[in-house]
C-alpha cells in the first residue's frame, strides 16, 4: 500500500531543514570562490555547495546559469567539460525564455456540468464545426507557447544534478520547485489518497491534484527520474499530461535512462507510453555522458592543516586523549585560511580493530553527549535507533536494512539527523537472497545523499565490493526471468494486480535486475563522494 502520512496534509514542500529543495542563501558564488586556492581541484560536492549558496539577488544569478558556471570554472571549482558546456547552454536558453513566461490561467477542475436540454443541444449544432476549428487552433497555439523543458540523462557522477541545481538557483521566479523524484512520488501518493477521501467517488482526482501542483510551481525540477512501479507509472502517465500539456508546467529533470527506456519491460507498459510521449515532445532530451564519474575522480582538496592544528581541534572536541581517527571537517592551514581535512569515514574489513576505530570515532564526535536509545514514530510504525547522541545516530546494517523499512522511513530518518554511523555492512551477493537488503541499503544511501547527511561506515570490504562487484544484476542461473519457480514476492504481485501471465511478471524491471544496475552504480558513486571532507558540512 502506498504511503498515507502527514505529508499529504501539507503543501508540497519546497524545502527541507537543510534547504535542499529551495537553496537561497544570500551569498554570491564569486564571493565564496574567491576564498579558494586556485590550485585546488574541487569535487562536485564542493561545486554544489557553492551553487547552493547562489542567490537570485546576485548579478550573475540574474543573468542565468551560464555566467555562474563560467565563474566556477575560472575560480578552479569546476573543470572545463565540453559535455557539461552543451547542457549549460541549453539551460541558459531555457532560463532566458522563462523570464517572460506567463502561462494561460489554470483550467480548474470542475464538477461535471448537468446535461443540457434538447433545444440547447440542437442550437449548438449549427456552430459546432466552426467552434471546434477555432478551439483546436487556440489549443495548438497555447501548447506551442509552452517552453520546452529539459530531460537530462546519462551515467552517474557526470554532474547532472549539479547543472540542474545551477539552473534552479539562478532562475528568478518564485513559482518553482526542486525536489528529489522519490520524495515527490511519496508526496503525490499521499495527496492523492487524501483527495480520494474528500472528493466524490465518481470524480477523477488527478485534475484536482494537477491544479494544486501547478498553483504551487510553474517550473518543476525533479532529480533522479525513474519508473519501476506500476502504481507510479499509471499515476505519472496521467499527471504528466495534466501538468505539462493542460497547465503549461515546465519540467526539468535528471535521470539515468533515456525516456524510451523508462519502465522498460514493466507490467502494462503500453499504458505508460503516453507519458513517455509527453517527455519526448515537451522536453529537450539531452545526454550528459562524457565518460567521467567526477565522484570517483582522484581529487586534490584544500591544503591539509598542520598536525598541531589538527590535534588542538580534535582534542578540544573530544576533551581527552586524541583518538586514532580525527573527525575534523575543517581546520586552519599554515596561511591561516580555513582548510578542509580528509578524514577516514569508511572502515574495512570487519575486525575488532575496525570496531574499536568506529567506537573511538563515535566517542569523539558526540562531544560528551550521553548515548541513548531513540524511538522515532512515523507512519504508525516505530523506528528504533539503538545508539544516538544529539543529532548523531549509530546503527548496524541489520538495524536499518534487514527490517521492512521503506523510502519514507529513510527520508524521515535522514531529515532527523546530521550524522549516521552505519556498522557491519556485509558483502551483498547479487542474488534474490540479499535482494531486499540491497535495495534498502541503496534507498538509505539515496535518502542520506539527498539530505546531505554525513555517513561513516564499517563494512566487510571496500566500496567496490559491497554490492557484489558493482554488477547489480543477477547471474544467468539466478535471473528471475529464467527461474522456473516464482518467488513469494512475485506471487504477491500477481495477486495484487490480478495478473495471470507468469513470464510478464518475471521480466518486470522490478525483478529482472535491470533497474538495480543503475541503482548500484549510483550508490557506489555516491558513497565515494560522501567520503570527501566537504560532505555533510
Amino acid at each position: 500500500m502506498k504511503v498515507t502520512t502527514a505529508l499529504q496534509k501539507q503543501p508540497f514542500a519546497n524545502t527541507n531543514r537543510r534547504g535542499l529543495h529551495l537553496l537561497s542563501t544570500p551569498r554570491s558564488v564569486g564571493t565564496q570562490a574567491s576564498a579558494i586556492s586556485s590550485r585546488a581541484i574541487l569535487s562536485i560536492t564542493d561545486a554544489r555547495r557553492f551553487i547552493s549558496a547562489t542567490s537570485t539577488d546576485s548579478e550573475d544569478s540574474n543573468n542565468g546559469p551560464m555566467p555562474v558556471y563560467n565563474d566556477l570554472i575560472a575560480q578552479g571549482s569546476l573543470k572545463e567539460d565540453a559535455f557539461q558546456r552543451t547542457i549549460i547552454e541549453t539551460l541558459q536558453e531555457l532560463h532566458d525564455r522563462l523570464k517572460d513566461y506567463n502561462p494561460a490561467p489554470l483550467s480548474q477542475a470542475k464538477k461535471p456540468e448537468p446535461e443540457r436540454g434538447l433545444f440547447a443541444k440542437m442550437s449548438s449544432m449549427f456552430n459546432k464545426k466552426e467552434e471546434e476549428r477555432l478551439a483546436k487552433e487556440a489549443e495548438e497555439a497555447r501548447i506551442a507557447a509552452i517552453p520546452k523543458g529539459l530531460y537530462l540523462y546519462g551515467s552517474v557522477g557526470t554532474g547532472k544534478t549539479m547543472l540542474m541545481d545551477l539552473f534552479y538557483n539562478t532562475l528568478g521566479r518564485s513559482d518553482k520547485k526542486r525536489i528529489h523524484f522519490h520524495n515527490f512520488m511519496l508526496q503525490l501518493h499521499g495527496r492523492l489518497h487524501q483527495l480520494k477521501t474528500t472528493t466524490h467517488q465518481h470524480q477523477d482526482p488527478i485534475p484536482f491534484l494537477a491544479d494544486s501542483l501547478a498553483e504551487e510551481s510553474r517550473v518543476l525540477c525533479l532529480d533522479e527520474f525513474q519508473v519501476t512501479d506500476i502504481a507510479d507509472a499509471m499515476l505519472l502517465r496521467r499527471l504528466l499530461e495534466e501538468l505539462v500539456i493542460n497547465r503549461g508546467v515546465v519540467l526539468v529533470t535528471t535521470s539515468n535512462r533515456h525516456p524510451t527506456e523508462l519502465y522498460k519491460n514493466g507490467i502494462q507498459r503500453e499504458s505508460f507510453l503516453p507519458g513517455i510521449a509527453v517527455l519526448e515532445n515537451h522536453c529537450v532530451v539531452k545526454c550528459l555522458d562524457g565518460g567521467i564519474d567526477y565522484r570517483r575522480e582522484k581529487k586534490t582538496f584544500f591544503q591539509s592543516a598542520k598536525p598541531t592544528d589538527r590535534s588542538k581541534h580534535a582534542a578540544s572536541a573530544a576533551g581527552s586523549t586524541l583518538p586514532k581517527v580525527v573527525p575534523v571537517a575543517a581546520a586552519k592551514s599554515s596561511t591561516g585560511a580555513t582548510a578542509l581535512v580528509e578524514e577516514k569515514r569508511f572502515f574495512w574489513p570487519l575486525t575488532k580493530d575496525t570496531d574499536k576505530e568506529v567506537d573511538e570515532y563515535f566517542a569523539t564526535i558526540r562531544n560528551g553527549h550521553a548515548v541513548q536509545e531513540r524511538r522515532m514514530g512515523f507512519l504508525g510504525r516505530e523506528l528504533v535507533l539503538p545508539q544516538t547522541a544529539g543529532n548523531i545516530a549509530k546503527c548496524s546494517f541489520d538495524d536499518l536494512c534487514a527490517k521492512s523499512l521503506s523510502a519514507a522511513d529513510y527520508l524521515h530518518l535522514a531529515e532527523s539527523i546530521d550524522t549516521l554511523i552505519l556498522t557491519d555492512i556485509p558483502k551483498l551477493k547479487p542474488t534474490t537472497l540479499h535482494r531486499n537488503e540491497t535495495r534498502r541499503l541503496i534507498t538509505l544511501i539515496d535518502a542520506l545523499y539527498e539530505c546531505q547527511v554525513k555517513l561513516v561506515c564499517s563494512a566487510d570490504g571496500p566500496i567496490s565490493e559491497i554490492f557484489g562487484g558493482g554488477s547489480g544484476a543477477h547471474s544467468a542461473d539466478e535471473d528471475p526471468s529464467t527461474m522456473g519457480e516464482l518467488t513469494p514476492a512475485q506471487r504477491q504481485m500477481m495477486d495484487d494486480l490480478g495478473l495471470n501471465d507468469v513470464s510478464q511478471v518475471k521480466k518486470s524491471p522490478i525483478f529482472s535486475g535491470e533497474e538495480e544496475k543503475f541503482a548500484v552504480q549510483r550508490a557506489e558513486s555516491r558513497l565515494i563522494e560522501m567520503q570527501g571532507p566537504g560532505w555533510g558540512l
